[in-house]
């Protein structure tokens, strides 16, 4: 027992047996007795990061426990802090050196320890170089202590990155993490170009220190993205052909190129098809990254046949000079020209339409003239005028307004009915030119008498009102609306004849076009390697246009028979009946699959439409030279009856100055007068009815025959009332109306002959003039001069006539009285008034020529107009001397040096045509110089400051973008 203590002693308290030990070798050293605890460090190390806190922590060992420890470091005791009865700690903040210390608690002191500061890798600061893809034409930048990145795709980044205390620098990214090794002491540098993003950190390290915390920081790449382009597209309604263009280009750096393409797709008659593309290069700022633009396409030089399509884009392209340029196109929009078939369905649904509109405004002008004949009766019955009858008046003038705005509807429709017509379906030459006279003539259904007529009863209904004045006016309104309904009853017969004309046009192509198709079909009908199928079903597509076919021709009939005086037209029915027999019975063979029997059908069915359309033809041929020859013979009676009209008016002329108002035989002076009328009523339905056929008859024709059967009227009034001073008159009158008549007849009789010589191959005759002045044509000094010289010559033969006291003229073997055959012995008044006829006739055409050129800014003439008045004055007094020759040679002169002036402007004009044509096109050039205009207002404004970052840059183009919508 006693070992086994003294083995339990040894090791459970060996400092019992060595302590006792040691005092007795050395009993005279002074010894302390034993602390009753001791401080363990319960640290592994006391090593400290600088610049980084460091947490000291100690145990108590021992039979006692302090309650407080200390530790002693620099001169400084501090408490640590008691974390459990026997832990306590002491935080030192922020080491920056080795520090020793102590530790002590209830007088007991520890061993001396020493905290060693080890350097801390730390990134100071660091820079980073941006340098960006050469296209943006942006500057490099340098940006200091900033991570996070927001860059264009393909930049170059370079990181510069300033240390200490590190041995090297660590960055990672999603695809790799490396070290950087040090270009200098405590400097390393790393490039990258980015064409994606994402995210990266940067940690600093050395040799002591391992990294611990990196700094995080993201790079965000904008890739260069596609243009946008935004087009509105602008056709012109009156001109489809003339297409418009605004737009916007928008890209976030610029732009490489900008174009127009398009793609003409055509089918010819034997249905092949053909495709041409063309690109057009826009002008395009580069630089500019939102811009607006404008473009105008004009279909009308390209040759464009019924069913053409053209479909047509723009596509511009960035200047990515990273990834290469990117393009992105606009919509694909289409010109789809009608067929032929949809223009003449458009077109006759127009007509149908326009012919409606003429009828109701026909009938608007009867109902007009019946309520002013009341409303005249009511005015003579009143002794003033009244409230009611005012209101009633207003009424009349409204209506009359309401006519006028019909017929500028009516002209305005068929105009553009004409334009549609002539846009793909190119009419014959005779079609062309009777739309063309239609045209003036319903432009001249109005004149500019009539609308003046319209503002002075306008002024007079604002006045007090005059009842004679009203009566005058209600005279003047009954003439002017009866000279409406004429001239639109006329154009409205004219308008139907054309449109049986048009309607056989149509036919004779359509009927040529299945010809060729229905041949061109049976020669793959007789190919063996044909499919039988595709045969089958295009000669069913003939069979239906076939059939489309006989309605139209029908249709044609109808019209044809709807006219006053139809046209001869062929009978086709059996022909018809026939063909249509023929391609059934093609079609049957080809489902039986015999093509060999099919093709003789489809050759006979192309033979029968071949005589249809040669009747067809001879049809259109024959119907215009007879009727043309019927016309003019018919015009040749009608100036011979003239003649004999006025003959007669100047014999009851002379009477009527003589006649004595007590004389019993003076009532028989208006049963004369009256007797005219009746034969000047018979005159007026045949030159009506002529002018039905006739567009090439002026509209002045039919009012000049309206003032003759007025003045009669206003004649036998002034017999009745034994006023020979005023019936005198009138049938002065009279006779200049009926003498302007025969001029204005002979004109277009001239005309006439001269159109039927052309067609036949022929000369017109060298005496007359291109440009007759009565055709509603402007007259032109050239043709005026030559009127002028020939009237000269035959007053200056009268003049030596009457010196000689001889009539001029005797008359030649087998002419007629009034073909300038000279006979008698003296000048009659017939030929005085002839002569001041055609006097007053270049005078008129001298005064509108004038007007005409006053318009342009000119001044030509001078004061021929009165001049030739002079004259006009003297012949109707039946006077010719010297002076009035010398006069009339100065007039020749004057129009001699107005000729030549003339003929200088229109080589000036000639000139400058190719920009007049250009401005006929529509109005793009308007709109395309106001676009001009408005982008040279903003110019100034537009230059945008190179120091801008492209965020700025953006919005200040966006918002010049914007404000130029």
């Amino acid at each position: 027992i006693p070992i086994a203590v003294l083995i339990f002693i040894l090791f459970a308290a060996p400092s019992i047996l060595t302590e006792s030990t040691k005092r007795l070798v050395n009993y005279n050293s002074e010894y302390n007795p034993p602390a009753p605890f001791s401080f363990v460090l319960l640290n592994k190390d006391l090593r400290a990061l600088q610049q980084e806190d460091y947490k000291v922590t100690v145990k108590i060992a021992g039979n006692e426990t302090p309650k407080e420890v200390f530790i002693d470091f620099g001169g400084n005791v501090v408490k640590l802090e008691k974390e459990n009865n026997i832990t306590f700690s002491y935080i030192f903040k922020n080491v920056q050196e080795n520090t020793k210390f102590s530790l002590t608690a209830n007088g007991i002191n520890s061993r001396k320890y020493e905290l060693t500061a080890i350097p801390k890798p730390t990134l100071v600061d660091f820079k980073v170089l941006l340098t960006y893809p050469g296209y943006l034409g942006r500057k490099n930048e340098l940006v200091s202590n900033t991570g996070d990145l927001v860059i264009p795709q393909g930049t170059k980044v370079n990181w510069q990155f300033n240390t200490r205390n590190s041995d090297f620098v660590s960055m990672g990214f999603a695809d790799t993490v490396l070290n950087l090794d040090p270009s200098a002491d405590d400097k390393f540098s790393y490039t990258r170009r980015f064409m994606s993003g994402g995210g990266y950190f940067v940690k600093t390290g050395s040799s002591l220190v391992k990294p611990k915390d990196s700094l995080l920081y993201s790079v965000n790449v904008i890739p260069d993205g596609f243009p946008v382009i935004e087009v509105s597209e602008q056709k012109d309604s009156v001109h489809p052909k003339n297409i418009y263009f605004s737009g916007s280009l928008k890209d976030d750096y610029g732009f490489s190129k900008f174009n127009f393409s398009y793609t003409h797709y055509s089918t010819d008659s034997a249905g092949v098809a053909t495709e041409k593309k063309e690109q057009i290069v826009m002008g395009v700022n580069k630089t500019q990254v939102a811009q607006g633009f404008y473009h105008y396409l004009d279909l009308n030089g390209f040759e464009i046949k019924p069913g053409d399509k053209i479909e047509y884009y723009f596509e511009v392209w960035d200047n990515d000079g990273v990834n290469g340029s990117k393009s992105v196109k606009s919509s694909v929009m289409m010109f789809k020209a009608p067929t032929l078939d949809e223009v003449n369905k458009q077109a006759s649904k127009n007509s149908e339409n326009i012919e409606k509109q003429m009828e109701d405004a026909v009938k608007s002008a009867k109902d007009l003239q019946k309520q002013i004949n009341e409303m005249a009766k009511q005015v003579q019955e009143k002794k003033q005028i009244g409230w009611e009858e005012k209101k009633k008046l207003e009424d009349l003038i409204k209506k009359q307004q309401d006519l006028k705005e019909k017929v500028d509807q009516i002209k305005k429709e068929n105009q553009q009915n004409n334009e549609l017509k002539n846009e793909f379906n190119k009419p014959n030459e005779q079609l062309l030119e009777k739309q063309k006279e239609l045209e003036k003539l319903m432009e001249n259904i109005m004149t500019p008498e009539m609308k003046k007529l319209f503002d002075e009863l306008q002024k007079m209904m604002e006045k007090m009102m005059d009842k004679n004045k009203v009566q005058e006016a209600l005279e003047k309104m009954k003439t002017t609306d009866k000279d409406i309904e004429k001239e639109l009853d006329r154009n409205l017969e004219i308008f139907k004849q054309m449109e049986v004309e048009q309607k056989l046009d149509n036919v004779v192509k359509k009927l040529d076009e299945m010809k060729k198709q229905q041949e061109e079909l049976s020669k793959q009908s007789e190919d063996k390697k044909a499919d039988n199928k595709q045969l089958e079903q295009k000669q069913d597509d003939l069979n239906k246009k076939f059939d489309e076919l006989k309605k139209d021709i029908k249709e044609m009939n109808e019209k044809n028979k709807e006219l006053e005086n139809p046209n001869k037209l062929p009978d086709t029915q059996e022909l018809e009946k026939k063909t249509s027999e023929d391609q059934k019975n093609a079609k049957d063979q080809l489902s039986k699959d015999d093509k060999k029997g099919a093709s003789k059908d489809q050759k006979k069915a192309a033979e029968k439409m071949e005589q249809m359309e040669k009747a067809m033809e001879d049809a259109q041929a024959s119907m215009e030279e007879q009727q043309e020859g019927e016309d003019m013979a018919a015009m040749r009676q009608l100036l011979e009856n003239l003649l004999n009209l006025s003959f007669a008016q100047e014999e009851l002329a002379k009477k009527t100055q003589k006649a004595k108002i007590a004389d019993p035989d003076f009532t028989k002076l208006g049963q004369k007068q009256q007797k005219l009328k009746d034969d000047a009523k018979m005159v007026e339905d045949s030159l009506l009815a002529i002018s039905k056929r006739q567009p090439k008859v002026s509209a002045s024709v039919n009012r000049e025959i309206n003032n003759i059967q007025m003045n009669m009227g206003k004649s036998i009034a002034a017999l009745e009332e034994r006023q020979t001073g005023g019936a005198s008159n009138r049938m002065q009158g009279i006779m200049t109306s009926i003498n302007n008549l025969a001029l204005m007849l002979n004109e277009s009789l001239e005309q006439m002959q001269q159109a039927a010589a052309k067609k036949k191959g022929g000369k017109p005759g060298s005496g007359s003039c291109n440009k007759p002045g009565g055709q509603g044509e402007k007259p032109s000094m050239g043709s005026m001069k030559k009127m002028q010289e020939k009237l000269n010559k035959q007053m200056q033969a009268m003049k030596e006539a009457m010196e000689k006291g001889q009539k001029p003229g005797g008359k030649k073997p087998g002419e007629k009285p009034g073909q300038g055959g000279m006979g008698g012995t003296m000048p009659s008044s017939e030929q005085f008034a002839k002569m001041a006829a055609q006097q007053e006739a270049l005078r008129k055409m001298m005064q509108e020529y004038m007007q005409n050129q006053k318009k342009d800014g000119k001044n030509p003439g001078g004061d021929i107009a009165d001049k030739m008045e002079e004259t006009e004055t003297e012949l109707v007094n039946k006077m010719i001397t010297q002076q009035t020759l010398t006069r009339q040679q100065d007039i020749l002169t004057r129009l001699l040096e107005s000729e030549k002036a003339e003929r200088e402007r229109e080589i000036d004009e000639k000139r400058e045509s190719n920009e007049a044509r250009e401005q006929n096109k529509g109005n793009q050039n308007l709109f395309l110089e106001y676009k001009r205009m408005k982008e040279k207002e903003l110019e100034l404004l537009k230059t945008v400051p190179p120091s801008l970052t492209p965020y700025y840059k953006t919005k200040v183009s966006n918002y010049f973008n914007n404000f130029n919508k």
